[in-house]
């Protein structure tokens, strides 16, 4: 039997706990700070509910989920006739739609060790029906990995709005050498690689630089100050583009959990002009990827998120590199007739 305990607030949730949660996410998010920045940023519209599951044996969580209130601006979809009556109801003052999806919904509604997943899935189910229950819930969107997180509806309301996103999966040391790894690659591929190291060198005097620390990088990198504080405190690396003691652009690496490593680029040249292209940051990544002797899986990030995309096809130079994917289906009922998407 699965336990379930509920907190109203991430900063409720035991820090005994971060650890096992982390391990949990650990191929989701760097570190489990990410998710404490999206709870405190998040709009006032927004209410959390966190869950952490809990075999009966053991004292660490074995899942994880977590739900958003989100607040309906109810007088918008209330007729303005309803609104002027005196002795009408203003339950409508009281409306939400329900978002169940953990972090930024890249893994879904809920994350569960492999050995829980099925009591966890059914835990959790009975949980989303209670929440169905609820009179003030008159909406609600669901984040979930296709093919792995089917959960029944006990509404009768049709879902009228689904979208898929296909989300970049990391790549898996399977190689020694970053040399090892381009020869397992398809010649066109590696002729395309190879060519875009080629202009980087002829494009002249392009150092590329490796700090342990942010502190340590050059003084003339354009990042603001506390955003070099914060990458320190979460003790990130840096790898740089650098030619004539500009700094063209940086790679953020992050060592999470058993191995996994996070790169998120960030550009400093100005669009059409740079000389530093998208895919060798890629490149510059998966060079420290397998230089780094613990390393084992290797994401890619964008706003601190996983790369995604609407279209499949926008995948493909990447799948061809060894990266893999998954498909997340957001999808949306309604109670109200005239709220037909999310908010």
């Amino acid at each position: 039997m699965i336990l379930v305990q509920k907190y109203h607030s991430i900063h409720e949730i035991d820090p005994e706990f971060i650890t096992n949660l982390e391990t949990l996410l650990q191929e989701d998010v760097p570190a489990f700070n990410v998710l404490v920045d999206r709870h405190d940023k998040a709009p006032d519209t927004d209410v959390f509910t966190f869950f952490l599951f809990f075999a009966p044996t053991q004292n660490t969580p074995v899942g994880f989920a977590q739900i958003c209130l989100r607040k309906i601006p109810g007088e918008k979809y209330v007729p303005w006739y309803k609104k002027l009556c005196f002795f009408c109801r203003k339950d409508y003052k009281q409306w939400k739609e329900i978002i169940w999806k953990v972090s930024d919904g890249n893994c879904g509604l809920s994350v569960f060790d492999p050995k829980y997943a099925r009591g966890g899935k059914e835990k959790l189910q009975k949980l989303m029906t209670e929440y169905e229950g609820r009179t003030d819930i008159k909406a609600q969107q669901q984040y979930a990995l296709k093919g792995l997180q089917e959960f029944k509806t006990s509404w009768v309301e049709p879902q009228i709005w689904t979208k898929e996103t296909f989300v970049l999966e990391p790549l898996s040391k399977a190689y020694k050498t970053y040399p090892d790894y381009l020869a397992s690659l398809s010649p066109e591929v590696q002729t395309h690689i190879m060519k875009n190291w080629k202009e980087l060198h002829n494009a002249g005097k392009i150092e590329m630089g490796d700090y342990p620390k942010p502190s340590e990088a050059p003084h003339t990198i354009p990042v603001p100050e506390a955003t070099l504080k914060l990458w320190e405190e979460r003790n990130a690396q840096l790898l740089t583009f650098e030619k004539d003691l500009k700094i063209l652009g940086c790679l953020v690496m992050l060592t999470g959990k058993n191995g996994n490593v996070f790169f998120e680029p960030f550009p400093f040249e100005p669009e059409g002009e740079a000389i530093v292209g998208d895919e060798l940051y890629t490149q510059y990544a998966l060079l420290k990827f397998f230089e780094t002797p613990n390393a084992r899986k290797c994401h890619l990030l964008k706003f601190g998120s996983k790369l995604a995309f609407e279209e499949k096809k926008d995948l493909s130079f990447f799948l061809e590199q060894g990266f893999q994917m998954k498909t997340v289906v957001q999808t949306f009922q309604s109670k109200i007739p005239a709220l037909n998407r999310p908010l």
